[in-house]
């Protein structure tokens, strides 16, 4: 195949110079690169008046929009007329990966044009924004030719715009506010996939957590908020980000879909070719390192639709052995890929150019992610489902034999003296078999914890992420003030050295200190640790009260806080709360003893229903409220749970600690809440009360032992 490059030189040459058209700018934002001339300067010597001969002569070829990886300068003639009814116009190159812009409104202001340029940094930037953007004034009716010179390394896509000054101003404000919603959803996804990951050890999800990682810093690399709000200073580290944060992205890709579809073992020879594609976004990655920044970037655009067809092909291939998760791989990996296709028909003009194809690329990246976690959360779902079905096969199996035994027992008491041997045999797998029904009623516990816990996840991710929000904003403005403390400290070393009288020497020093704002500074500093300090607390309060709730210290009866574990607990359902009051009658600490992580599930459970009923009651609005109280008397405590939801029929409240049991709908529950509550009070050998009538709330008291003897 020939190399694109060539193919559009080939292109420029051969394409025969129609008459220039001039721009009417009626008003609307309007794409220009079909009616702008080009000429491309192979010398890369020429200056404006240079460019305007060789337009003037009839060397200009029509404008387009993609013109591949050109290593020359592209100079661009426009003559735009202004029909509309403000004078304030804004000329928007947008595309961010350009490495220099230079823009002339007249020959005359030739000497002094508006220049961008990637290698100085952000700083250099005339405007705000990832766009280059062009201040032009033009009164009404009037018409005026400008003129750009534009020079790059990566793929040379112009797509430019006119825009009134206002209406340039809010895309770009949209423009930052798409991306910031779109980071934000990585960032909270990514948390919570590694928060399940923690919880589960499956790989998937440490492959997934990288992979939308490197996916969400890919994304603002191309639309250039890395090099705006990161990496101003730094742009030959987004050089390199441009492919490398992609490459790597790509990577991770593979080894997640490697391990989701568990390609090695269904699809062996398709697992290898995934392999190799994981390979060349390293070797394509390499080579940016290396230097040779536009063979890099074609072998990214080489690299994507050969990869895309092996994994369609594979994920096709899974569902037909079977597997049902496969089937949101193939959705989100779709719309993932029509995003690409949509975006690359845009450059190449197939497609129009405008806010769906502009966008495409984070709003598929978004449904991927999300599509993706599903089908995660629906493979765990079933593998869930199958060891259940196993285990409640085991119990059947079990119940069965007990049966049996029973049967048996009456027989061999007939026989007593005939059958010794055999009565023992049947004891003892009698034993085993209560032994496997502990640890089968064991583990539905500990799955209706964790299934808890997987519910309120996304909360606990958002309760993280406001107080690391608040550190995190604290500190550029903190490198910022420590960076004029460590200039004003090289300036006074400056100043010991030289051989100028005391009182100049201070002066200077006052000067130093007035220009810096030095006690200003100092407060600023003292504010922003204190804000940063707030912020660690607040995270550090809210691990504390994970680390107390998820307590795995269940084998034995220990002295423990209930006051702490509730407070956890409360920690835990922060989030759903809404505008739900909590009512504490209580204070200090109460220690009892317990088994303080079966303790804390029943807290959790009691709080849920709690919740629940409220918000079955109320929605949204306010006037809910759950009311906590702790009494003390002898040597029992009572803890009582009262809410304002909607109650319990008498029907309910006698079926309530049945297992399986649930009045929420299909989905929300599991029906075991209730009956773990039950057999948890019963190992404390304490009691459990509920007071209830529908639509006036409930109030449900347990109570404990506070020196509990050791059970068995």
């Amino acid at each position: 195949m020939l190399n694109r490059f060539f193919i559009t030189l080939v292109l420029l040459v051969l394409m025969a110079q129609k008459p220039f058209a001039q721009v009417i700018f009626l008003g609307e934002p309007m794409m220009l690169s079909q009616s702008m001339r080009v000429w491309v300067d192979s010398t890369k010597k020429a200056d404006l008046n240079k460019a305007i001969e060789y337009f003037n002569i009839g060397k200009s070829l029509d404008g387009k929009l993609d013109f591949d990886y050109v290593k020359y300068p592209v100079w661009i003639e426009l003559s735009i007329r202004n029909e509309s009814n403000d004078s304030n116009l804004m000329l928007v190159l947008e595309n961010p990966l350009i490495d220099s812009v230079e823009f002339y409104e007249h020959p005359e202001n030739s000497a002094n044009p508006i220049a961008y340029k990637f290698g100085e940094g952000y700083s250099s930037f005339k405007t705000f924004g990832t766009f280059k953007m062009f201040s032009l004034t033009i009164a009404s009716n009037q018409l005026k030719k400008v003129y750009f010179k534009v020079s790059g390394t990566e793929q040379m896509i112009l797509p430019l715009k006119v825009y009134k000054n206002t209406d340039a101003i809010r895309m770009n404000n949209m423009r930052d506010l798409i991306y910031g919603a779109f980071m934000g959803v990585v960032f909270v996804m990514m948390l919570y996939n590694l928060f399940v990951f923690i919880s589960t050890q499956d790989k998937n999800y440490l492959y997934y957590v990288f992979y939308i990682l490197f996916i969400g810093l890919g994304q603002i690399t191309l639309s250039g908020h890395l090099f705006s709000l990161i990496l101003g200073s730094y742009p030959i580290v987004v050089k390199y980000a441009i492919v490398i944060l992609p490459a790597c992205s790509g990577l991770f890709a593979v080894l997640f879909i490697q391990k989701f579809l568990n390609s090695r073992q269904l699809e062996p020879f398709l697992d290898k070719l995934l392999s190799v594609v994981a390979v060349s976004y390293g070797l394509a990655a390499l080579v940016r390192i290396l230097g040779f920044d536009q063979i890099s970037g074609r072998m990214m655009d080489s690299i994507g639709m050969p990869g895309s067809i092996v994994v369609f092909i594979l994920a096709f291939k899974v569902v037909n052995k079977g597997i049902n998760s496969a089937k949101y791989f193939i959705g989100a990996w779709s719309i993932f890929i029509t995003g690409v296709v949509m975006f690359v028909f845009r450059n190449l003009g197939i497609l129009p150019f405008n806010w769906i194809t502009t966008y495409t690329l984070p709003i598929g990246a978004t449904l991927e992610v999300a599509l993706l976690s599903f089908a995660l959360a629906d493979k765990i779902n079933t593998l869930q489902k199958q060891k259940q079905e196993k285990e409640k096969e085991a119990l059947a199996a079990a119940l069965e034999n007990e049966k049996l035994i029973k049967e048996q027992n009456v027989i061999l008491e007939q026989k007593v003296q005939e059958k010794t041997y055999d009565l023992t045999k049947a004891n003892t797998q009698l034993t085993q078999t209560l032994d496997d029904l502990k640890a089968t009623q064991s583990k539905l516990i500990e799955q209706e914890k964790m299934a808890t816990l997987g519910q309120l996840t996304a909360g606990i991710a958002h309760e993280i992420n406001n107080p690391i929000n608040f550190v995190t904003s604290n500190v550029n403005p903190l490198k910022r003030d420590i960076q004029m403390l460590d200039d004003l400290r090289l300036e006074y070393e400056r100043l010991c050295v030289e051989d100028k009288p005391v009182e100049v020497k201070m002066a200077e020093i006052n000067r130093l200190k007035e220009d810096i704002e030095y006690d200003y500074l100092k407060e600023e500093m003292n504010f922003l640790l204190k804000g940063i300090e707030d912020g660690a607390h607040r995270t550090s309060e809210i691990v504390k009260g994970l680390r107390i709730f998820s307590r795995n210290d269940e084998d034995s009866i220990i002295p423990a806080d209930i006051i702490e574990g509730i407070e956890s607990t409360l920690v835990i359902l922060n989030n759903q709360m809404g505008k739900i009051k909590i009512k504490k009658n209580y204070s200090g600490s109460l220690l009892i003893d317990c088994y303080p992580g079966k303790l804390n599930q029943v807290f959790l459970n009691l709080l849920s229903n709690a919740l629940f009923a409220i918000n079955e009651k109320h929605g949204e609005n306010e006037g809910g409220w759950v009311e906590i109280s702790l009494k003390l008397e002898n040597n029992y405590v009572f803890i009582s749970f009262e809410d304002n939801g909607i109650g319990m029929s008498q029907e309910v409240q006698h079926k309530i600690f049945e297992p399986f049991f649930t009045t929420k709908p299909v989905g929300q529950g599991t029906g075991l809440g209730m009956s773990i509550v039950y057999k948890t009070i019963a190992m404390h050998e304490g009691d459990i009360d509920i007071k209830s009538e529908p639509n006036l709330g409930s109030t449900i008291t347990i109570k404990l032992k506070t020196n509990l003897r050791k059970i068995s």
